[in-house]
């Protein structure tokens, strides 16, 4: 009886030890390396799986510096890996996450890198002031450790993802050439020259927008060439050189195609929602595990008690034998309450997956019912055409006022009297105003919008730029034109 128990106590200590902390730590880092190495070799998803891996065994974990900082490298680099593939909302969670790992480690870089990040990532959702504010924290740490590559890079990004968005083109073009003088690599001086034909091309300094645009195309990146050839077409077009403006929108249309083979992929999105079932799934098991645990050891706490005072009884009161049927029962009766507690316990996480499975199914329900409502429209459908592919057939469209109403309304339907709302805060916004801040707000770029208006991108730029100062009455509004129409 005693080897029985013995044994049974050993079984109990080697399930608490069998999941070492310490070891899962260090399988963490590893799988860390491994997908640093493999984002270095341009292996997005497969790095990607290697940090969530990681996360997913730091859960748990004590929380020391050793494992904040881990953490915050781990999610830092998978919010990289979300941002590339467009999880942008995501990639801000990971950012986010991994500033505050940082912050509670006192790492200066490690900050300075999070703030660039979560930077990045709003900017991607085109919140314009909140990635400006990230910047300028990073360009604070940057400056205090004279971190010049890591200047570098912030002046180019401040540049070119804040004051071209927001349209203080001079002062990118000033950021912008202080990031060339400070020396930068291929790609980023590729970069910088883009951006610099560009802003000097909202200028109408044609001169020089052509020659940075020029500069640019020396890149091999499709992307990136695709950026160039827009703003040389707009300039040839503007110039009378109708012969090269065609050229350069076969060129554009052709790099645009090529860009988005390289870029399409949708395993990064596949292996997210993989490992957050996993690790559901995981926490489930763990709960599982430590309720048998837990149960085990009162099953063999109840059992030695059980034999201790069954040798008490029978030394010191070998005739009292009904007492000792009393304790039995007693026994039996807890017994019986774990077996109830148990099976309570397994009703209510049946009840808990079921109330999972309805509300994944009425969510599903309420997205294809969306998905129906913004199918029936022409200028969504249109528009939605545009955002995927730019070329004759979808360039070939006719909207009617009807087509405008509907979607008018349907984005009140959608955005709760979006347009009504609107109509109130800015009474002397007209027809064509509304539609613009309708298509805005179902988040449609800037130029799939000019074309639905028939005009350039440059005249759309200053259309919003007379809405938000003349109707709008925010000419001193730091804000963009997007984000004072998301906040309506």
């Amino acid at each position: 009886m005693k080897q029985r128990l013995l044994f049974l106590v050993l079984i109990c200590c080697a399930l608490v030890a069998c999941d070492s902390p310490s070891k899962r730590v260090e399988q963490a880092k590893t799988l860390y390396e491994e997908g640093v190495q493999l984002r270095e070799e341009q292996l997005s998803e497969e790095a990607a799986e290697c940090f969530l891996k990681g996360l997913e065994l730091l859960r748990g974990c004590e929380t020391t510096e050793k494992v904040l900082l881990l953490e915050g490298q781990l999610c830092d680099n998978l919010g990289a890996m979300y941002l590339k593939h467009g999880l942008f909302e995501d990639a801000f969670k990971q950012h986010q996450q991994a500033l505050n790992c940082f912050r509670q480690n006192a790492d200066s870089i490690g900050m300075m890198n999070a703030y660039r990040n979560s930077g990045r990532a709003v900017r991607a959702l085109e919140q314009y002031t909140q990635a400006k504010q990230y910047y300028d924290s990073s360009f604070r740490i940057a400056s205090l450790m004279n971190d010049q590559a890591m200047l570098r890079d912030l002046y180019l990004e401040i540049g070119r993802d804040y004051y071209m968005e927001t349209g203080n083109f001079a002062k990118g073009i000033e950021y912008v050439n202080l990031a060339l003088q400070g020396g930068l690599n291929d790609n980023d001086t590729d970069i910088a020259n883009m951006t610099l034909g560009i802003l000097y091309y909202y200028t109408d300094d044609y001169g020089q927008a052509k020659h940075y645009l020029k500069e640019a195309l020396r890149s091999e990146r499709p992307g990136l060439k695709m950026a160039v050839y827009q703003p040389l077409y707009a300039i040839a077009y503007n110039e009378g050189e109708y012969q090269r403006a065609y050229q350069y929108h076969k060129l554009f249309t052709t790099n645009m195609m090529e860009a988005e083979e390289e870029h399409s992929s949708e395993a990064i999105q596949r292996i997210k929602a993989e490992y957050e079932l996993k690790a559901q799934k995981s926490e489930m098991e763990s709960l599982h595990r430590n309720r048998d645990l837990k149960l085990y050891l009162i099953i063999a706490v109840s059992v030695i008690a059980l034999l201790l005072i069954v040798l008490i009884v029978r030394k010191k009161i070998a005739d009292n034998k009904l007492a000792m049927e009393r304790f039995k029962n007693q026994v039996e009766r807890n017994q019986n309450r774990i077996h109830e507690l148990v099976s309570d316990m397994e009703t209510l996480i049946r009840t808990n997956d079921e109330l999972r499975r309805n509300q994944q199914t009425l969510s599903q329900k309420e997205l294809m019912m969306t998905q129906k409502i913004m199918a029936r429209n022409k200028v969504m459908v249109t528009a939605q055409a545009l955002s995927e592919q730019i070329n004759p057939d979808t360039l070939n469209f006719e909207l009617g006022d009807n087509d405008w109403t509907d979607f008018v309304n349907l984005t009140d339907l959608i955005f709760d009297g979006f347009s009504q709302r609107l109509l109130q805060l800015f009474p002397k916004l007209g027809k064509w105003d509304v539609r613009i801040c309708c298509l805005s707000k179902n988040g449609f770029s800037n130029q799939v919008i000019s074309i639905l208006l028939d005009t350039q991108t440059d005249s759309y730029y200053k259309r919003k730029t007379r809405i938000k100062q003349m109707k709008m009455n925010l000419g001193d509004d730091n804000r963009s034109f997007e984000e004072i129409v998301n906040a309506v």
